[in-house]
Order: C-alpha cells, then structure tokens, then sequence
C-alpha cells in the first residue's frame, strides 16, 4: 500500500467540515476524489503532505504518518517521493518557469545540466509551454500556472502525484493533452495519483470517490 488515509477528520471551520476520511492508494493506482466545492478537494490533499491542522486521524506514506510530528528533515525526505500540482498559485515568482521546473531536482539531485535540459525541454514540449521557459511567473495566465506546475511535479518522477482540479475550465482538447502527458509519465515512472476535479473522473481511474455530507463516499459504476 503506498498511500493509506484512516479516519481524517479536520478542525470543523464555516469553510471545511470533513470527518473519517478513508481511503487507499496503491503503487500506479490512479484515484480521482470529486469534489463540487473545490476548496475541499485542495484541503484534502494538503493534509495528505502535512500541510492541514487536522483534529484527528492518520496519513500513512512510506511507512510514516504524515499528520504526525516529524521532523522538518524527514518531511522533507518524504515529500521528495511526492508532486504536488497547484490549482491556484504554488509557483516561486522570484525565478522564471525554467527554474521553476526544475527547482526540485536542483535541492535533491546532481544531474547533468544536458539531462536536465533535456528533461525540461521534453516535458515543456509535451504540455505546450515551451514558449514559456524563459517567461516569469508573472506572466502567465492561470492555465499556464498550473501546466508550469504540473510540469515541475512531474519531472522528479514521483511515487505519488497529487493534483488538485487542475483540468477545470480547460477546453477539451486542452484536457486530452494534459491526460495523455500524465498517463504517459505515470506508465514510465509507475507513480500513483490522487486527483480532485468537480465531477470529471479519468478514463483510467480504479477508484473515483466523491466529497459530501461532510464525508468521502465511493461511487460506485
């Protein structure tokens, strides 16, 4: 089991009431969580890499409890082996998308630049962004964002994607794109991804669950 949630249950707010979350995640697995307010969906998964005040429950990756103390060296370690794809934001607005991209590997990896060129290039190429490499963040549009970070997640070759509804407002050939490229990605690296989107579900998901009543609940086909 590479990702397991038991019973997480968040600090009731007026913005998010969730409570016993559950659900399982296995190595290449590919999950989508609907989630008809978004804001929910993107609470989820943060608390999934330890970034929620939860009241009560258990993350399980990698053999440790990401709700749990850890130490800032071991989240750190943990969430190398984790891509986390922005909906809103998540982009370092000091460097251009270049850097951007290519920041994870710069603090974890000695790679050849060549390789790293070429990694960059290939993806930015996939994703239609190449365009966009010397840019700043600043000049990106809200669907560039996300393709930008989308990028960057994916080129560490993560063990667990996470992305939150990044395919909402995007044309459907814009979505095939963007799900051919992870499919493609997720057949060469053999990663698992736990995506949120509003009511969309991937052709090749195994599980699709859905936020309500203050609970994650399976839909069934």
């Amino acid at each position: 089991m590479l990702l397991e949630v038991r019973d997480l249950s968040f600090r009731p707010s007026e913005e998010v009431d969730l409570r016993q979350v559950s659900f399982s995640v296995d190595a290449g697995e590919c999950v989508v969580i609907r989630s008809p307010i978004l804001l929910l969906g993107t609470r989820l998964l943060q608390a999934l890499i330890g970034l929620e005040d939860t009241l009560a429950g258990e993350v399980w990756f990698e053999q440790h409890d990401m709700v749990a103390p850890l130490s800032l060296a071991q989240r750190l370690k943990l969430r190398r082996h984790i891509g986390y794809v922005h909906r809103v934001g998540g982009l370092v607005s000091l460097l251009n998308v270049r850097e951007n991209i290519v920041l994870p590997l710069s603090y974890h990896e000695n790679i050849e630049r060549a390789r790293l060129a070429g990694m960059t290039r290939e993806l930015s190429e996939s994703l239609g962004i190449a365009h966009l490499l010397d840019h700043e963040v600043d000049e990106l549009d809200a669907l560039q964002t996300r393709l930008v970070n989308l990028a960057r997640a994916l080129i560490t070759g993560p063990r667990l994607l996470l992305v939150d509804a990044i395919l909402e407002g995007m044309r459907e050939e814009q979505i095939e794109q963007v799900t051919s490229v992870v499919s493609r990605y997720r057949q060469r690296h053999g990663f698992a991804v736990v995506m949120t989107a509003r009511s969309r579900a991937l052709p090749w998901a195994s599980q699709v669950y859905e936020l309500r009543d203050a609970g994650l609940h399976r839909v069934e086909d």
